[in-house]
């Protein structure tokens, strides 16, 4: 049943992702998938991409949860693992969204079409008092900041993975 609802996430995703290419870049083109702000206050997606560098990060906070995805599930749009955030950590998210402007009943400023390859981020965000998404440049302040925090935890947790195998070098048995 998991495999199976994993397999529908891809394809949902990959969907999008297909879809992205004939949305013209200053489009928002993330699914709006997200349940509620729940325990962190706040749900977000930010799909973040440099195709120059072939470089996609997907990073998704949904009920308090944090899900990261890199590389090929960064592209498809699809958190390969996840974590609880920690209140101090949620509050973090909610004050870099709340100085960003993104929590605001403003629309955000449209961002340029970036020139081929240039960094883009597609963001969506839900807190108690509503829902927006919203395209930016991914040198935008607040974009970089949120996405310096929540790569952080991943960087955490991937070397808490590098740290589990063994080290190089002659093994005992």
């Amino acid at each position: 049943m998991n495999r199976l609802r994993h397999s529908g996430r891809v394809l949902l995703a990959s969907i999008a992702v297909i879809a992205s290419g004939l949305v013209p870049p200053g489009c928002n083109a993330l699914p709006t998938k997200l349940a509620t702000p729940g325990a962190c206050g706040i749900s977000l997606m930010i799909w973040s991409r440099e195709p120059k560098e072939a470089k996609y990060e997907y990073f998704e906070v949904d009920g308090g949860t944090f899900g990261y995805g890199g590389g090929k599930d960064g592209l498809a749009m699809v958190p390969s693992w996840e974590t609880p955030l920690s209140p101090d950590q949620c509050a973090k998210l909610r004050d870099i969204a709340s100085r960003g402007g993104w929590t605001s009943a403003e629309q955000p400023t449209p961002v340029p079409v970036p020139e081929g390859g240039e960094r883009l981020a597609d963001v969506a965000v839900m807190w108690d008092g509503g829902r927006r998404q919203f395209s930016a440049s991914g040198d935008d302040p607040s974009v970089r900041e949120a996405i310096a925090m929540l790569s952080g935890i991943a960087a955490v947790r991937f070397q808490r993975q590098l740290d589990r195998l063994p080290e190089a070098g002659k093994q005992s048995r």
